[in-house]
């Protein structure tokens, strides 16, 4: 999880059939989430007798409320996808066909932009968890000023400017 929350590019779920305890905490922790229509989730840790793990306890209340989260884990009830994205636990709901193509389609997406900026993009909302309001708004001017550098932002401003589609590299 540690690695997950490090690594600069995004990481996108793929969630078809069953995601529980564990499987519900690795999805949580990534950065997007695509799930196909016959999915669903529980955290059923009180069926087992146990306290979730995982880091689901971190994650779970960020994403859908504290009120929320006590009810997915303590009554730990299954609920489809398209109850998983109405709450905010996942981004995405395809028809289950399609979440292979709609995966992939996804990642070359992210793949395409401006991946540098994904990654200070990353470190800002979750920094965003634990910093006071000034000290966020300090690092986001750092980061600011870094993608203002490099040549992704040039390309970006340029094709804005030119009404076009930009290329960008990744640098």
């Amino acid at each position: 999880m540690f690695a997950m929350r490090r690594m600069p590019k995004p990481i996108i779920a793929s969630c078809q059939g069953a995601a529980a305890g564990a499987g519900v905490s690795m999805a949580l922790a990534c950065d997007l989430v695509i799930a196909s229509e016959d999915a669903f989730f529980t955290l059923a840790y009180c069926r087992i007798g146990t306290s979730p793990d995982g880091s689901s306890s971190f994650h779970l209340p960020r994403a859908v409320g504290i009120k929320k989260a006590m009810e997915i884990a303590l009554l730990g009830d299954r609920f489809d996808a398209q109850t998983a994205k109405d709450i905010g636990m996942i981004n995405f709901v395809v028809p289950t066909a399609e979440l292979e193509v709609e995966t992939n389609a996804l990642a070359q997406r992210l793949a395409a932009g401006p991946t540098h900026v994904y990654g200070n993009t990353k470190a800002l909302f979750y920094r965003s968890l634990e910093s006071e309001f000034e000290a966020q708004l300090q690092a986001e001017a750092e980061y600011f000023s870094d993608c203002a550098s490099r040549p992704d932002f040039k390309e970006g401003v340029s094709a804005f400017i030119e009404k076009r589609e930009a290329k960008f590299t990744g640098k």
